[in-house]
C-alpha cells in the first residue's frame, strides 16, 4: 500500500533494511540507494535523478551534503536529513518511528522539500 507514490530512498550512510521497515510498518515504497543501483553513485547524480520525480522521492540521509546540494541547486528533491549523528540501527529506529507518521504527513500536505530530525 503506497501513500500518493511517495518512495523514500535510503542512503547508503544508513542501514538498507531501514527500507525494509519502512515498507513493512509504514505501507511506504522505501529502497536503498544499492537496490536503486545508486551504491557507488556521486551525491549529485542521486540528487539529480530524485529531483526528476517532483515531490515523491524523498533522499534519506545521514550526509549533509544533500542538505546543502538543496541549499546550492534550484532543483528540490525532497531530503529527510537524520543529524544524528553515529548511533545503533536499534536507537535509530526508535527515532525514525517516533516521528514517521508526522514526516509522512508534512511530506503529503505541504511543499516542504527538507525535514531535519536531530536527536
Amino acid at each position: 500500500m503506497q501513500q500518493n507514490n511517495l518512495e523514500f530512498w535510503i542512503d547508503v550512510n544508513l542501514p538498507s533494511e531501514m527500507a525494509q521497515w519502512i515498507e513493512k510498518d509504514f505501507g511506504i515504497s522505501a529502497k536503498s540507494f544499492n537496490e536503486l543501483n545508486f551504491g557507488t553513485e556521486k551525491d549529485i547524480v542521486v540528487f539529480t535523478n530524485a529531483a526528476k520525480r517532483f515531490n515523491t522521492v524523498v533522499i534519506t540521509t545521514k550526509d549533509i551534503d544533500f542538505k546543502n546540494l538543496a541549499q546550492e541547486i534550484g532543483i528540490r528533491p525532497r531530503i529527510l536529513y537524520l543529524n544524528i549523528g553515529n548511533i545503533s540501527n536499534k536507537f535509530l529506529k526508535e527515532i525514525v518511528y517516533k516521528s514517521f507518521k508526522e514526516i509522512i504527513r508534512i511530506f503529503l500536505e505541504t511543499n516542504d522539500s527538507l525535514i531535519e530530525i536531530t536527536k
